[in-house]
C-alpha cells in the first residue's frame, strides 16, 4: 500500500510539474529570449516583419509599442467563435529613463482567450515581444490606438490589389533601404497586411497575360473555323436560303 500511494504522489506531482508546459502557457526562459528592438521610433506601433513564413513555417515579426499611461497590455487574436491569446517570448520593457526591465520580472498572464503584460508604475514607457503569426500575413487587432508601422521583410510587397491587401486602406506604402514600409497615422480598430514576393507578382501577372493570349488565339482559331464552315456550305448550295413564296407583300392565294 505505501508503495502504491508513492507512486500516486508522484504521478500526481510529475502532472502538477507539468501542466504549465502542457497548457502552453508561456515560460521564464521563453519571456527572457535574447532579441534586438529599434526602440528610437516615430509612432506609436513598430511592427518588423523579419521572416515572411512559407508553406510550414510562420511569419516571425518584432513589435514595438508605446504604452504610456497604461497598466497592461491584453493581446489576443479574433477568431470565428472566440479569441484566443498571443504567444509572446523575448519581452522587454524600457522606461522613459533608459531603464530595461526583462520580460520575467514583469507579471505576463497567459489565459484561455488572452495574454496579459502587467506593466510598471512609472506611467510612461515601451513594451516590445516577439511572436507569430500565419504564413505571408499580418492581422491583429489595434492593441494601442493611435499611429502605425509596418515593416515588410526585404522583397516583399503588398500593394498588388490581387495578390495583396493592406487594411485600413489609408495606409500609405514607402519604400526605405529595400524595404516595403507600410505606415497609417491613426488606428483606432485593427490592421490587416496581406503580403507576397514580389517576383512572384510578375510570374502571376505573366501567366495571366500568356493565358490571355492563348485564349484569344484559341478564339480567333474558332472564329475563323466556323466561318470557313459556313463559307464552304455555302459554295455548296447548302447553305441558301429558299424564297418563301409568302414572304412578298401580297396576301396568301385565296385571301387577296
Amino acid at each position: 500500500m505505501n508503495t502504491r500511494l508513492l507512486v500516486a504522489t508522484v504521478a500526481v506531482a510529475v502532472l502538477a510539474v507539468t501542466a504549465g508546459c502542457l497548457g502552453g502557457g508561456i515560460s521564464d526562459e521563453q519571456l527572457d529570449e535574447e532579441a534586438e528592438y529599434d526602440w528610437e521610433t516615430e509612432e506609436d506601433v513598430v511592427i518588423d516583419i523579419y521572416e515572411p513564413g512559407g508553406f510550414i513555417s510562420d511569419t516571425e515579426y518584432r513589435a514595438v509599442y508605446n504604452v504610456t499611461g497604461q497598466d497592461r497590455l491584453t493581446l489576443y487574436q479574433r477568431g470565428i467563435t472566440t479569441d484566443s491569446p498571443v504567444q509572446i517570448r523575448a519581452v522587454q520593457y524600457r522606461s522613459a529613463d533608459g531603464e530595461f526591465i526583462n520580460g520575467s520580472e514583469l507579471d505576463v498572464e497567459y489565459g484561455d482567450d488572452s495574454t496579459v503584460v502587467h506593466l510598471p508604475d512609472d506611467g510612461e514607457g515601451q513594451l516590445a515581444f516577439s511572436s507569430s503569426t500565419q504564413s505571408k500575413q499580418l492581422s491583429q487587432p489595434a492593441y494601442v490606438e493611435g499611429s502605425y508601422r509596418v515593416i515588410l521583410p526585404e522583397g516583399y510587397a503588398a500593394s498588388d490589389f490581387l495578390l495583396g491587401h493592406i487594411s485600413p486602406r489609408s495606409g500609405e506604402s514607402q519604400e526605405i533601404d529595400g524595404r516595403t514600409h507600410i505606415v497609417w497615422d491613426s488606428v483606432s480598430s485593427s490592421i490587416s497586411v496581406q503580403f507576397y514576393l514580389e517576383r512572384n507578382q510578375l510570374f502571376f501577372w505573366g501567366g495571366a497575360a500568356a493565358f490571355s493570349l492563348v485564349a484569344l488565339g484559341g478564339y480567333v482559331y474558332w472564329k475563323r473555323q466556323i466561318e470557313a464552315i459556313q463559307e464552304k456550305r455555302e459554295e455548296m448550295g447548302l447553305n441558301v436560303e429558299q424564297p418563301d413564296e409568302f414572304d412578298d407583300d401580297e396576301p396568301p392565294p385565296g385571301m387577296g
